[in-house]
Protein backbone atom coordinates (compact mmCIF):
# COMPACT_ATOMS: atom_id res chain seq x y z
CA UNK A 1 0.00 0.00 0.00
CA UNK A 2 1.46 3.47 -0.91
CA UNK A 3 2.77 5.60 1.96
CA UNK A 4 0.32 8.45 1.31
CA UNK A 5 -2.62 6.05 1.88
CA UNK A 6 -1.13 4.98 5.21
CA UNK A 7 -0.78 8.66 6.08
CA UNK A 8 -4.45 9.35 5.27
CA UNK A 9 -5.65 6.37 7.30
CA UNK A 10 -3.48 7.47 10.24
CA UNK A 11 -4.87 11.01 10.05
CA UNK A 12 -8.49 9.80 10.00
CA UNK A 13 -7.82 7.48 12.95
CA UNK A 14 -6.16 10.34 14.89
CA UNK A 15 -9.09 12.70 14.29
CA UNK A 16 -11.61 10.05 15.37
CA UNK A 17 -9.59 9.33 18.51
CA UNK A 18 -9.33 13.05 19.26
CA UNK A 19 -13.09 13.50 18.95
CA UNK A 20 -13.75 10.56 21.27
CA UNK A 21 -11.34 11.95 23.87
CA UNK A 22 -12.99 15.37 23.61
CA UNK A 23 -16.40 13.78 24.10
CA UNK A 24 -17.55 14.86 20.63
CA UNK A 25 -18.02 11.48 18.99
CA UNK A 26 -21.16 9.49 19.75
CA UNK A 27 -22.65 12.54 21.46
CA UNK A 28 -25.66 13.33 19.25
CA UNK A 29 -27.88 16.24 20.15
CA UNK A 30 -30.70 15.20 22.45
CA UNK A 31 -33.13 17.79 21.08
CA UNK A 32 -35.47 16.83 18.26
CA UNK A 33 -35.19 18.48 14.86
CA UNK A 34 -38.41 19.61 13.22
CA UNK A 35 -38.68 19.48 9.45
CA UNK A 36 -41.20 21.48 7.46
CA UNK A 37 -41.85 22.97 4.03
CA UNK A 38 -44.19 25.40 2.33
CA UNK A 39 -45.02 25.89 -1.36
CA UNK A 40 -47.80 27.77 -3.09
CA UNK A 41 -49.75 25.16 -5.07
CA UNK A 42 -52.55 27.50 -6.17
CA UNK A 43 -55.05 26.48 -3.53
CA UNK A 44 -56.87 29.83 -3.76
CA UNK A 45 -58.06 28.77 -7.23
CA UNK A 46 -59.64 25.50 -6.15
CA UNK A 47 -63.43 25.11 -6.26
CA UNK A 48 -63.38 23.00 -3.07
CA UNK A 49 -61.23 23.31 0.09
CA UNK A 50 -60.13 26.73 -1.09
CA UNK A 51 -57.65 28.70 1.04
CA UNK A 52 -55.48 31.70 0.22
CA UNK A 53 -51.71 31.42 0.37
CA UNK A 54 -51.59 34.46 2.67
CA UNK A 55 -53.68 32.50 5.15
CA UNK A 56 -51.18 29.63 4.98
CA UNK A 57 -48.32 32.07 5.51
CA UNK A 58 -50.00 33.30 8.70
CA UNK A 59 -50.25 29.70 9.96
CA UNK A 60 -46.65 29.08 8.96
CA UNK A 61 -45.41 32.08 10.94
CA UNK A 62 -46.81 30.51 14.13
CA UNK A 63 -44.85 27.32 13.46
CA UNK A 64 -41.68 29.25 12.62
CA UNK A 65 -41.78 31.00 16.01
CA UNK A 66 -41.31 27.72 17.88
CA UNK A 67 -38.01 27.79 19.78
CA UNK A 68 -36.79 24.50 18.32
CA UNK A 69 -34.18 23.28 15.89
CA UNK A 70 -35.81 23.45 12.49
CA UNK A 71 -34.97 22.47 8.92
CA UNK A 72 -37.10 24.30 6.37
CA UNK A 73 -37.56 23.63 2.66
CA UNK A 74 -39.07 26.33 0.45
CA UNK A 75 -38.67 28.31 -2.72
CA UNK A 76 -37.17 31.79 -2.89
CA UNK A 77 -40.35 33.76 -2.16
CA UNK A 78 -41.20 31.77 0.97
CA UNK A 79 -37.63 31.77 2.19
CA UNK A 80 -37.83 35.52 2.76
CA UNK A 81 -40.61 34.91 5.29
CA UNK A 82 -38.60 32.12 6.89
CA UNK A 83 -35.46 34.20 7.33
CA UNK A 84 -37.45 37.08 8.79
CA UNK A 85 -39.35 34.96 11.33
CA UNK A 86 -36.31 32.87 12.31
CA UNK A 87 -33.91 35.81 12.63
CA UNK A 88 -33.43 35.48 16.39
CA UNK A 89 -33.41 31.67 16.06
CA UNK A 90 -30.82 31.62 13.30
CA UNK A 91 -28.58 29.27 15.32
CA UNK A 92 -31.43 26.75 15.41
CA UNK A 93 -32.36 27.11 11.75
CA UNK A 94 -31.23 25.46 8.53
CA UNK A 95 -32.94 26.41 5.30
CA UNK A 96 -32.78 24.71 1.91
CA UNK A 97 -34.08 26.52 -1.15
CA UNK A 98 -35.67 24.05 -3.52
CA UNK A 99 -37.91 24.67 -6.51
CA UNK A 100 -41.20 22.79 -6.58
CA UNK A 101 -40.11 21.16 -9.83
CA UNK A 102 -37.07 19.75 -8.00
CA UNK A 103 -39.11 17.89 -5.37
CA UNK A 104 -38.51 14.16 -5.54
CA UNK A 105 -42.16 13.26 -6.13
CA UNK A 106 -42.45 15.76 -8.96
CA UNK A 107 -41.11 13.02 -11.23
CA UNK A 108 -44.47 11.23 -10.84
CA UNK A 109 -46.58 14.21 -11.99
CA UNK A 110 -47.57 12.73 -15.37
CA UNK A 111 -48.40 9.32 -13.94
CA UNK A 112 -50.43 10.94 -11.13
CA UNK A 113 -52.31 13.05 -13.69
CA UNK A 114 -53.15 9.99 -15.77
CA UNK A 115 -54.48 8.14 -12.72
CA UNK A 116 -56.70 11.07 -11.65
CA UNK A 117 -58.58 11.03 -14.98
CA UNK A 118 -58.66 7.25 -15.40
CA UNK A 119 -62.02 5.40 -15.25
CA UNK A 120 -60.55 2.98 -12.68
CA UNK A 121 -59.88 5.86 -10.30
CA UNK A 122 -63.03 7.88 -10.89
CA UNK A 123 -65.60 5.10 -10.94
CA UNK A 124 -67.69 5.07 -7.71
CA UNK A 125 -65.22 7.50 -6.11
CA UNK A 126 -66.86 9.49 -3.30
CA UNK A 127 -63.77 11.72 -2.91
CA UNK A 128 -63.68 13.48 -6.29
CA UNK A 129 -64.19 16.92 -4.71
CA UNK A 130 -61.25 16.37 -2.33
CA UNK A 131 -57.76 17.66 -3.30
CA UNK A 132 -56.23 14.19 -3.23
CA UNK A 133 -58.59 13.32 -6.11
CA UNK A 134 -58.12 16.40 -8.31
CA UNK A 135 -54.83 18.23 -7.59
CA UNK A 136 -51.58 16.82 -8.94
CA UNK A 137 -49.54 19.48 -7.12
CA UNK A 138 -51.22 18.67 -3.82
CA UNK A 139 -50.43 14.98 -4.20
CA UNK A 140 -46.80 15.72 -5.08
CA UNK A 141 -46.30 17.97 -2.06
CA UNK A 142 -48.11 15.77 0.47
CA UNK A 143 -46.28 12.63 -0.57
CA UNK A 144 -42.94 14.44 -0.55
CA UNK A 145 -43.03 14.82 3.25
CA UNK A 146 -41.07 11.60 3.84
CA UNK A 147 -38.48 12.70 1.26
CA UNK A 148 -38.02 16.04 3.03
CA UNK A 149 -37.61 14.16 6.31
CA UNK A 150 -35.11 11.64 4.98
CA UNK A 151 -33.10 14.38 3.27
CA UNK A 152 -32.89 16.19 6.61
CA UNK A 153 -31.63 12.97 8.22
CA UNK A 154 -28.88 12.60 5.63
CA UNK A 155 -27.79 16.22 5.91
CA UNK A 156 -28.21 16.28 9.72
CA UNK A 157 -26.80 19.79 10.31
CA UNK A 158 -27.53 19.65 14.05
CA UNK A 159 -26.02 16.19 14.71
CA UNK A 160 -29.37 14.87 15.94
CA UNK A 161 -30.87 11.45 16.51
CA UNK A 162 -34.59 12.19 16.06
CA UNK A 163 -36.46 14.05 13.34
CA UNK A 164 -40.14 14.99 13.12
CA UNK A 165 -42.19 16.35 10.29
CA UNK A 166 -44.48 19.25 11.23
CA UNK A 167 -46.90 20.74 8.71
CA UNK A 168 -46.39 24.40 7.86
CA UNK A 169 -49.97 25.01 8.92
CA UNK A 170 -49.93 22.81 12.02
CA UNK A 171 -52.37 24.31 14.51
CA UNK A 172 -54.26 26.13 11.73
CA UNK A 173 -53.69 29.58 13.19
CA UNK A 174 -53.85 28.67 16.88
CA UNK A 175 -51.44 30.57 19.11
CA UNK A 176 -48.54 28.19 19.83
CA UNK A 177 -46.84 30.42 22.43
CA UNK A 178 -47.71 27.96 25.19
CA UNK A 179 -45.68 25.31 23.35
CA UNK A 180 -42.83 27.59 22.31
CA UNK A 181 -40.13 25.31 23.77
CA UNK A 182 -41.85 22.07 22.80
CA UNK A 183 -39.82 18.86 22.76
CA UNK A 184 -41.45 15.46 22.03
CA UNK A 185 -39.65 13.99 25.04
CA UNK A 186 -41.58 10.74 25.25
CA UNK A 187 -40.51 9.96 21.68
CA UNK A 188 -36.80 10.73 22.07
CA UNK A 189 -36.09 7.43 23.81
CA UNK A 190 -37.73 5.34 21.08
CA UNK A 191 -35.52 3.53 18.57
CA UNK A 192 -36.41 1.96 15.24
CA UNK A 193 -39.98 3.27 15.40
CA UNK A 194 -42.07 5.74 13.45
CA UNK A 195 -44.82 7.46 15.42
CA UNK A 196 -48.04 8.97 14.07
CA UNK A 197 -51.05 10.32 15.92
CA UNK A 198 -53.61 7.57 15.46
CA UNK A 199 -56.94 9.24 14.78
CA UNK A 200 -58.98 6.06 14.54
CA UNK A 201 -58.58 2.35 15.21
CA UNK A 202 -56.74 0.79 12.21
CA UNK A 203 -59.02 -2.24 12.52
CA UNK A 204 -61.86 -0.11 11.13
CA UNK A 205 -60.19 0.06 7.73
CA UNK A 206 -60.78 -3.33 6.17
CA UNK A 207 -60.80 -2.70 2.43
CA UNK A 208 -57.55 -0.72 2.38
CA UNK A 209 -57.27 -0.71 -1.41
CA UNK A 210 -60.56 1.20 -1.62
CA UNK A 211 -59.71 3.91 0.92
CA UNK A 212 -58.95 6.46 -1.79
CA UNK A 213 -62.60 6.24 -2.86
CA UNK A 214 -64.33 6.14 0.50
CA UNK A 215 -65.65 9.14 2.44
CA UNK A 216 -64.23 8.37 5.89
CA UNK A 217 -61.73 9.95 8.26
CA UNK A 218 -58.11 8.77 7.89
CA UNK A 219 -56.47 6.45 10.39
CA UNK A 220 -53.36 8.63 10.82
CA UNK A 221 -52.71 12.35 11.07
CA UNK A 222 -50.01 13.47 8.64
CA UNK A 223 -49.46 16.83 10.33
CA UNK A 224 -46.85 15.51 12.76
CA UNK A 225 -44.87 12.27 12.62
CA UNK A 226 -41.33 10.96 12.79
CA UNK A 227 -38.81 9.01 14.80
CA UNK A 228 -35.12 8.23 14.99
CA UNK A 229 -32.87 8.56 11.95
CA UNK A 230 -32.60 4.82 11.26
CA UNK A 231 -36.35 4.32 11.34
CA UNK A 232 -36.91 7.26 9.00
CA UNK A 233 -34.51 5.93 6.37
CA UNK A 234 -36.17 2.52 6.59
CA UNK A 235 -39.58 4.15 6.33
CA UNK A 236 -38.47 6.13 3.29
CA UNK A 237 -37.80 2.91 1.34
CA UNK A 238 -41.12 1.40 2.40
CA UNK A 239 -43.04 4.57 1.57
CA UNK A 240 -41.61 4.95 -1.93
CA UNK A 241 -42.16 1.28 -2.69
CA UNK A 242 -45.77 1.52 -1.48
CA UNK A 243 -46.47 4.72 -3.41
CA UNK A 244 -45.14 3.22 -6.65
CA UNK A 245 -47.11 0.03 -6.13
CA UNK A 246 -50.33 2.01 -5.71
CA UNK A 247 -49.57 3.99 -8.87
CA UNK A 248 -49.35 0.79 -10.88
CA UNK A 249 -52.82 -0.09 -9.54
CA UNK A 250 -54.27 3.28 -10.62
CA UNK A 251 -54.42 4.49 -7.03
CA UNK A 252 -53.16 7.84 -5.76
CA UNK A 253 -53.82 9.31 -2.33
CA UNK A 254 -52.40 11.76 0.16
CA UNK A 255 -49.60 10.92 2.59
CA UNK A 256 -51.97 9.86 5.36
CA UNK A 257 -53.47 6.95 3.49
CA UNK A 258 -50.16 5.96 1.91
CA UNK A 259 -48.73 5.91 5.46
CA UNK A 260 -51.57 3.63 6.51
CA UNK A 261 -50.78 1.29 3.63
CA UNK A 262 -47.17 1.23 4.89
CA UNK A 263 -48.42 0.39 8.39
CA UNK A 264 -50.42 -2.55 7.04
CA UNK A 265 -47.32 -3.72 5.16
CA UNK A 266 -44.97 -3.47 8.16
CA UNK A 267 -46.77 -2.71 11.48
CA UNK A 268 -43.66 -3.48 13.56
CA UNK A 269 -42.03 -0.28 12.22
CA UNK A 270 -44.72 1.85 13.85
CA UNK A 271 -45.56 2.78 17.43
CA UNK A 272 -48.53 5.12 17.18
CA UNK A 273 -50.41 7.02 19.88
CA UNK A 274 -54.15 7.69 19.85
CA UNK A 275 -55.19 11.33 19.72
CA UNK A 276 -56.70 14.14 17.66
CA UNK A 277 -55.39 16.22 14.75
CA UNK A 278 -53.49 18.90 16.65
CA UNK A 279 -52.58 16.95 19.80
CA UNK A 280 -48.85 16.53 19.12
CA UNK A 281 -47.72 19.13 21.66
CA UNK A 282 -49.98 17.74 24.37
CA UNK A 283 -49.36 14.05 23.63
CA UNK A 284 -45.60 14.00 23.23
CA UNK A 285 -44.26 16.61 25.69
Amino acid sequence: MPKYIYAKISLVFFLCLLNVQNGQAHQPNQEAVFVTALYDIGRENWTHFQRSFDEYLSYFRNVLRLNVKMIIYSNESVQKVVLDERKILDHKTQTYMLKFTDLEFYRYRQHIGHVLVSPEFRNSNEMLNHPEAFSVKYLILMNNKVSFLSDAVRKNPFNSTHFFWIDAGYGHGDDLTKWKNFQPRILLSKRNKITYIELNDPALYKDINDLHKVQMAPAFCGGFFGGDAGAILKYEKLYKKTFRKLLTENIVDDDQNVAFQCYVENPSLFENIRGHWFDAFKLFS
